[in-house]
Order: structure tokens, then C-alpha cells, then sequence
């Protein structure tokens, strides 16, 4: 009897083991990845066009400071001089300036402040210094005829009427001055974060690394009639805010103009003792060299392997610069430092430690269905294909029935770059979808970027796009659902495709075509580009292959293939193919987004995915006709 107990004992284990062992853990996360103030001003990524940028900085109107002349900033307020001579500092109470009168009758015209003391400027080019608490002025010297004049960091910048920019560094009993560069016309001068901003006399905000000397001004921002509608003229930074002073003394403060929903999003799923990642986020791209370190932070702090978190970016052309395009103009051709290491990366890295906080036991379900938000914008005839594939992922609580989704499709998120809204922040139509699929009743949505290359929304607004693509999913969740069921498996392939670049005298003659043709952005484009493969030969570099790199999720029956670059829409259609009669799911964008990744059509004739993208995207030569059969091939034969 014993024996008989002993044994029924030990099959329920094994039942109980084996529930555990196919069952799965399930957490999901969202983190905001969009700018703060004291990021004053970013370029939009996707878009080239207009020359003159896509800018996020917007003044919004934030009191008024009648008869201005001289504006300066501190962490507390704003000083402020008078065209009448008063000197007048600003204070926050209840969340608006209150101005006191310091001083009456100066004769001042720039002011400054630097570790607790005032330094002005007099109309016969006197430089004066006190203590903030004190109230009796020392002169120190004579300085060139200003332009404008603010503080950093322990030093003093100078900005002349011979567009010089000097930098000072106080001592007791005068400045120790040093040329620095060239700033024509400036209006204003400001210091934060390391960074010297200048405003000029064109309407253009410009921003240059302080301690830099004779390095060339970046672009951030200028009157485009939208988010920047009237002239202002002065500049100062208070407790990390950028503030303007326009026409009749209106104070404006620097925002971005953002719809507010750009998020970083995490799935960690678990079955036994391994744990696979998807993390997706509101980017245009990144580069292989960002997310490995997002990944090596990840492996660091949780130990789940490099090879098991995917990383997928939506595409939105509404995000900020957030990767590497050297051919383009300049304001867009590096992510801006601040933003990238500490809002972006920090966003990917918490996104994923608090999915795996969030884990709970979960059933998992697969569904899917088709979607009508997209067709082929290269093609044409029987080469114009479209795949409306729509995947959905859904978990449910085992023991509160809370759930959640994840998406996939492929489609570009790029409507409309027009007006208020392409100076706009945005997640653009997945954002719409995410949030209308959370308004029916789920927790938190993901949405994962398919094939989208040559894919563009039939709707050019953006919302519409979304409200369809909402109810694809709803519909798919109330269709037919698969359970997930099984081990966790992944494998990463990288597939080297042989290149060869053009020769030095082709890439001459290329760039001797193209210049000349200032205002062209396609000819600029092509300068840039051609400049940039000559610097490869010069410092032997030039590369010989291009790496395509496949990553593969296996959930138990459930298979999520992460392809690199931006894959056009019959590779999801080939990929699926190889595995006809099993689940898979095909994504682009993940890992690394170097370039279009085309098929033979789009090769042959020679289009923007096949051939012009990739003068845009810096890259040294085009894929070749077979790419589509040489990938396809790879990932049949390793079989993940």
C-alpha cells in the first residue's frame, strides 16, 4: 500500500513539474524615453527634407519682462536688465516669476552669473564684478565691445561685434581671456550641461561644446513659423530651462513639441530556467554599437544572455535622432549625446529590469489575422506585393486574468510630414494602436515593426492608421487563439554579404558631379557620401562585406525572427514560407538599422530601396541581386 502511495505520489510530481515546466512567467513594462527640458532642442529623425530641419524646440509664452535689455540665468530665476537701468531679479513662487528691483539707475547692458557673483558689462565696455549677496561693485577691466556675455561652469564667454568668441576664466583681479572660435551676429549667449547656445541675429539657435575651441556651431533650432513664430532676442538658462525674451518683453521658455508618448517596452518571458526579452521602442534606428552595450548592461545586471533580447524599433519618423547618418546635413547627423545616454539607453535598460520584476505565471496565446493599413510604395504590377500579416502575442494573468499584447506588422511609420506635425514628437500610428488596444482592456501594448521597407500607410493621417490597425487586433483577439506551449530557445546568425565598394576614381568623379549645387540636398547628400567612402580608402577601412544579422526567439511553438536593417515586405513572406505549417513571426529593425535591406525587384530597377537609400544611409556599396535568396537560404539551413 505503501509502495502503491509512494509511487501515485511521485506521478503527480511529475505532472506538477511538467505543468510548470511548459507553463511561463510573463512581465511586461513601459518607460517615457522623451526629452526633458533640459534638453533644449532635437532634431526629428526619418526625413531630410526640410533643408532647414525638423526641429522639437517650441516657445511657449511664460509671462513678460517689459523693457528688457539684458537677460542672465542662475538655478533659483532670472536676472533681468532694464532699458531704464534697473537691475531685477526673478524668483519662482507658485509656479510663476516674481520680480524684485535690485538696483535702479545702472548704466549696465549685459549681465551674468557665476558661482555667487554678478558680472556686467557697462555701455563703455567696463566689466564690473560683486558678490550676489553684496551691493558694492568692483570694476576689473575693459572688454571688447560685446554682443553677448553669459557664464558656465566657472568660466565667462564673450561674444564680440567682430564675431569673436572669447572664453574668461575670473581670478581675483581679472579675467584670463582666450579666443575660442567665430559667432556672428549673436543676440544672446547661454551655458548648461557643458553646452554654449547662441542665438542670432537670423533666427537660428546654435549650440557648440564649451571647451571646444574653433569647432564648428550645430544647428538645433530657428523661426519656422510653427513652433517658433515671432523673433526673440535675447537667451538665458535657469534651473536647466532654456528662456527667450521677444517682442514688448514676452519671456518664452523652451519645450519640446511632443505629443508625449514615446515609450521604451519590455516582455521577459520565462519557462524553467531560461528567460527571453523583447524590448521595442519609439525610434527611427540605432546602431549595432548602442544596443550591444543596451544588451551588455542587461546580461549585467539580470545575466540573461546578449543572444536572447531582441530589439525592435517602431520607425517612427517623429522620434529625435537616435543613430549615426553621416551623409546627412549636420544637424542630423549624430544623436545628441544628452539624450541618447540618458534618457534613450537608461529608458531600454529599466524597460527591461522592470518586465522581469513584473513577471507573473501566464498562458500564452497566438493569433492571427490581416491588416489593411499599408500597400507598396516602390512597386508595381505583380512585384508590388504587400504582406497584411498581423501576429499578435497575448498573455493572461493564471491568476487575475490580466492581460497583455503584443502586435507585429509591417509598415512605415512616416504621415505626415507636414505642418505643426512634422516638428512633432511622435509614435506616430503605433502609438494610436498601442493606445487604443490598452483602452479595451489591456494592460500594456507592444508593438513590434515588421517588413516595412517598401510600405507605406494608405491613410496620411496618422491616427486613422492607428484606429485600423487597433481593430485588426481586437479582432484578432476575439478570433481563434492558439496556445503557446513549450520550451525557450534562441540563436543569433550573422550573414556576411560580400561587397564591392566603388573605386577611388568613380567615387571622385561621383562627388565632382554632385558639387557645387548648394541648396540641393540629394547633390549635398552625395558630396557627404563621397567624402565620406575617400576617408575610408585614405585610412584603409573601407569594408569588404556587409553583415545582415538574424536573430531567432523560439517560445514553444510560437517563432519570432528579428532581422537587422530595414527588411522590405516579401522577406516576411519568404521566411514564413520556410516554415509553412509552423507559427513564425517576421520582424525588421531589430538589433541594427544601417541601411534598406531590398529584394531583386527593387535591385533591378534601381529605386530608393534598392539603390538611392543607401548614398543616404552612408553605406559603402548596395546589396546584390540574390540578397533575398541568400538570407532566406541561411535561415533554412541553421533551422532555429
Amino acid at each position: 500500500m505503501r509502495y502503491k502511495i509512494f509511487i501515485c505520489g511521485f506521478v503527480l510530481l511529475l505532472l506538477q513539474y511538467k505543468c510548470w515546466a511548459d507553463g511561463y512567467l510573463a512581465g511586461t513594462a513601459r518607460v517615457s524615453i522623451e526629452p526633458d527640458s533640459s534638453v533644449f532642442s532635437l532634431s526629428l529623425a526619418g526625413y531630410g527634407y526640410p533643408g532647414e530641419g525638423r526641429f522639437t524646440l517650441k516657445w511657449e509664452e511664460s509671462g513678460e519682462i517689459p523693457g528688457l535689455k539684458g537677460l542672465a540665468g542662475e538655478e533659483k530665476g532670472l536676472y533681468a536688465l532694464t532699458a531704464e537701468g534697473e537691475l531685477r531679479r526673478g524668483r519662482w513662487e507658485k509656479g510663476r516669476l516674481e520680480w524684485k528691483t535690485l538696483e535702479k539707475n545702472t548704466d549696465f547692458c549685459f549681465i551674468t552669473v557665476c558661482r555667487n557673483k554678478i558680472y556686467a558689462i557697462d555701455s563703455k565696455n567696463r566689466l564690473w564684478v560683486k558678490a550676489v549677496s553684496g551691493r558694492k561693485w568692483k570694476e576689473m577691466e575693459t572688454v571688447y565691445t560685446a554682443r553677448g556675455f553669459t557664464s558656465g561652469n566657472g568660466k565667462l564667454y564673450l561674444a564680440t561685434d567682430k564675431d569673436e568668441m572669447w572664453e574668461g576664466v575670473p581670478d581675483r583681479d581679472h579675467i584670463g581671456w582666450r579666443k575660442i572660435g567665430k559667432a556672428e551676429q549673436v543676440l544672446g549667449l547661454a551655458v548648461a550641461q557643458d553646452r554654449l547656445y547662441a542665438l542670432t541675429a537670423n533666427q537660428i539657435l546654435w549650440q557648440h561644446p564649451c571647451g571646444e575651441t574653433y569647432t564648428p556651431w550645430l544647428k538645433i533650432g530657428y523661426q519656422n513659423g510653427i513652433n517658433w513664430k515671432e523673433p526673440v532676442y535675447q537667451i538665458a538658462v535657469a534651473a536647466n530651462r532654456l528662456f527667450a525674451v521677444g517682442k514688448e518683453g514676452k519671456l518664452y521658455k523652451a519645450v519640446h513639441s511632443t505629443e508625449g508618448g514615446l515609450t521604451a517596452r519590455a516582455l521577459a518571458l520565462t519557462s524553467g530556467k531560461k528567460t527571453v526579452l523583447v524590448i521595442t521602442a519609439d525610434l527611427c534606428g540605432f546602431d549595432i554599437s548602442m544596443i550591444t552595450e543596451v544588451k551588455a548592461e542587461i546580461e549585467a545586471r539580470t545575466g540573461i544572455p546578449a543572444e536572447a533580447i531582441l530589439v525592435n524599433a517602431s520607425h517612427t519618423h517623429f522620434a529625435p535622432v537616435s543613430q549615426g547618418w553621416y551623409t546627412w546635413a549636420e544637424h542630423n547627423q549624430l544623436p545628441d549625446t544628452l539624450y541618447l545616454h540618458g534618457v534613450v539607453k537608461p529608458g531600454l535598460v529599466k524597460a527591461a529590469v522592470e518586465a522581469l520584476k513584473n513577471r507573473r505565471e501566464v498562458r500564452l496565446y497566438f493569433a492571427r489575422t490581416h491588416t489593411s493599413i499599408g500597400g507598396n510604395r516602390s512597386l508595381s504590377g505583380e512585384e508590388a506585393l504587400y504582406d497584411s500579416t498581423l501576429d499578435v502575442l497575448e498573455t493572461v494573468d493564471s491568476k487575475n486574468g490580466e492581460k497583455n499584447v503584443l502586435f507585429l506588422t509591417g509598415c512605415h511609420a512616416v504621415f505626415r510630414n507636414a505642418g505643426a506635425e512634422g516638428f512633432r514628437i511622435s509614435p506616430n500610428f503605433p502609438g494610436v494602436a498601442r493606445q487604443l488596444v490598452e483602452a479595451a482592456g489591456i494592460k500594456n501594448a507592444l508593438f513590434i515593426q515588421g517588413c516595412a521597407g517598401d510600405i507605406n500607410p494608405m491613410h496620411e493621417d496618422h491616427w486613422k492608421t492607428g484606429e485600423i490597425l487597433a481593430a485588426d487586433v481586437q479582432k484578432a483577439l476575439s478570433g481563434q487563439l492558439v496556445e503557446i506551449r513549450g520550451e525557450l530557445s534562441w540563436g543569433w546568425d550573422s550573414v556576411l554579404i560580400p561587397i564591392k565598394a566603388w573605386d577611388k576614381e568613380k567615387i571622385k568623379n561621383f562627388k565632382e558631379e554632385n558639387s557645387g549645387q548648394a541648396g540641393n540636398l540629394e547633390a549635398e547628400k552625395n558630396v557627404r557620401w563621397a567624402d565620406l567612402m575617400l576617408k575610408r580608402y585614405e585610412e584603409n577601412c573601407m569594408p569588404v562585406n556587409m553583415p545582415v544579422y538574424v536573430q531567432t526567439l523560439r517560445i514553444g511553438n510560437w517563432k519570432l525572427v528579428g532581422l537587422s536593417r530595414e527588411a522590405v515586405t516579401e522577406y516576411g513572406i519568404a521566411i514564413r514560407n520556410i516554415w509553412p505549417d509552423q507559427l513564425v513571426s517576421v520582424a525588421a529593425y531589430c538589433n541594427d538599422v544601417p541601411s534598406y535591406l531590398p529584394t531583386d525587384p527593387h535591385i533591378r530597377a534601381a529605386d530608393y530601396e534598392g539603390y538611392g537609400s543607401f548614398f543616404w544611409y552612408g553605406q559603402p556599396a548596395c546589396f546584390p541581386k540574390n540578397i533575398l535568396s541568400i538570407i532566406v537560404e541561411k535561415i533554412k539551413i541553421n533551422n532555429r
